[in-house]
Parts: C-alpha cells; sequence; structure tokens
C-alpha cells in the first residue's frame, strides 16, 4: 500500500487538514506516516547545562510522539503508518527527508488562514517544504473539506498546438498515476496568455483524449488561476514545478498569496 507523510504543527489549520487526510484515505487506501519537527529555544539552550536539555528535549519528544500517536488512532487500522517525533531548526528539509526515506507518495500538509508578518517576510514552512522537496507536496486550506478528485486543474507553460516538453509529458505521467486511484478524473489543463486581446478558447480531447485544453488571457499566471477557479470547480489544483525560476515568480508574487490562501480546491505541487 502506497504511504503519505502527514506533517503537523497541532494548529488549528493541521487538525483540519488531518480530517481532510482521514476522510482522504478512506476514499484513496494508503498508509499515514506522521512527523512534527520540533525545536527548542536557542537562549533555553545556551543557559542549561547539556544533560538539562537533552531531558527537555526527550520530554518535548514523548509529548508530540503521545499527540501523533493518538492522531495515528483515528485512523482505521490499515491506515496507521509510523509515527516521527524529530528535534530540529529546520523542518522543511527534515519533512522533505523523512518522505524520501520513507517513499512517501505525498507529503501532506495545511495552508495557514492568516500569514504573520515574518511569515511574509521567509515564506511558511509548507512553502519552504514545496521548494525542497522532490516528494509531491499537498497543501490543504483552511476548512477545506475533502471531496473526490474528479475536475483537476493544470496550469502549464506550453499552449495549444505546441509539443510537450519532455518535463511536461513527465508531470502528466506522474499526474495520470496519481490519479490512477480516481474513477476517470477530468483534466484540464489550462495556458495562461500575457496577450490582453486573447479570446479564450477551450478544445476538448487535447493534448490527448479525455483532457482539455484551455488558453485565457491575464495579467498573471495567478489571476488565470483565480480567474479559471471562479468560473469552474475543481477539485485539485495541480502546478509542475519545471524550473526554480518558474515556481519562485509564482510564490512570490503578491496575487499567489491569493491563490495559496483561496479555499476553492487544495493546491498539490510535484517535480
Amino acid at each position: 500500500m502506497a504511504n503519505l507523510l502527514f506533517a503537523t504543527d497541532f494548529s488549528e489549520s493541521s487538525q483540519n487538514a488531518f480530517r481532510f487526510v482521514k476522510n482522504m484515505v478512506k476514499k484513496y487506501p494508503m498508509k499515514v506516516n506522521f512527523i512534527h519537527v520540533f525545536d527548542i529555544p536557542i537562549p533555553t539552550t545556551t543557559t542549561l547545562a547539556t544533560n538539562a536539555v537533552a531531558g527537555m528535549i526527550q520530554e518535548r519528544e514523548e509529548a508530540v510522539r503521545k499527540n501523533l500517536t493518538s492522531m495515528r488512532d483515528e485512523l482505521a487500522e490499515e491506515n496507521r503508518g509510523e509515527i516521527n517525533a524529530i528535534y530540529g531548526t529546520y523542518p522543511s528539509t527534515e519533512i522533505a527527508e523523512k518522505a524520501a526515506e520513507t517513499g512517501a507518495m505525498l507529503i501532506v500538509m495545511a495552508l495557514r488562514q492568516r500569514y504573520t508578518f515574518l511569515e511574509r517576510l521567509i515564506g511558511t514552512t509548507t512553502a519552504h517544504t514545496i521548494q525542497k522537496a522532490s516528494t509531491p507536496v499537498l497543501a490543504i486550506p483552511s476548512s477545506l473539506q475533502f471531496r473526490e478528485f474528479e475536475q483537476i486543474l493544470f496550469p502549464t507553460e506550453i499552449t495549444i498546438g505546441e509539443e510537450l516538453h519532455e518535463k511536461e509529458r513527465k508531470a502528466l505521467k506522474w499526474l495520470n498515476e496519481f490519479v490512477g486511484i480516481v474513477d476517470r478524473p477530468e483534466i484540464h489543463m489550462i495556458h495562461i496568455s500575457p496577450d490582453k486581446d486573447r479570446v479564450t478558447t477551450t478544445i476538448k480531447d487535447q493534448p490527448f483524449p479525455g483532457m482539455e485544453f484551455t488558453v485565457t488571457a491575464a495579467n498573471s499566471i495567478e489571476e488565470g488561476i483565480l480567474n479559471f477557479l471562479d468560473r469552474n470547480s475543481m477539485d485539485l489544483i495541480t502546478i509542475y514545478k519545471p524550473n526554480r525560476p518558474f515556481w519562485e515568480r509564482l510564490y512570490h508574487s503578491s496575487t499567489t498569496r491569493k491563490l495559496l490562501e483561496q479555499k476553492k480546491a487544495p493546491l498539490l505541487v510535484f517535480s
């Protein structure tokens, strides 16, 4: 059975994401491994003896493991995976490495409902994990409830008539393998054109039979995606990172905050 890695910080947003995961694995059976990365404040560690710090770490680890075990017990026995309480200062790195080590099909994390000023400057753990991980990350907007992945939106750099790049083919292959657990999903590819005079065009059975390809105009990729979501109900938004600059441009724009904060569908980002 495939496994996913659920990363939690025990926040309200993470608790909602866990409810999403519980319902998701009922429909799409997977084992759920858990991870929480904790730290001890530097001022505390510098003023205490080494053995005292070690004791604090052990005490915190036991508390985290207890909380994770309680969450795991809410799952059906066949869905229960491993518990990982990890002491570290870089959660995104620990999460990415644990996912690779366990061969996780997905990392599942929450998208916060609100961002603090500091998070706006340096980004969230979810965003950093997306940047670092080779494992696909499924980010769950706050308060979103699970529903089957029947309508999937896939933004692309190519336009109608262009030959698929090797990375685009790889992306579609992975996506088709991922949705192989879904009963006949509809994948909607969309290309956002900067040409404001471009008339929105949709072609059926492109680039492959059963798919739909739309080209539409917008001031930015993010704006085009949000406009499409306003007109169409999607169960999953999938974004492939064809290169680092593309993702950084996508993440660091102000409009993308709206994409990350939208509550219409979970966001799946993969390499």
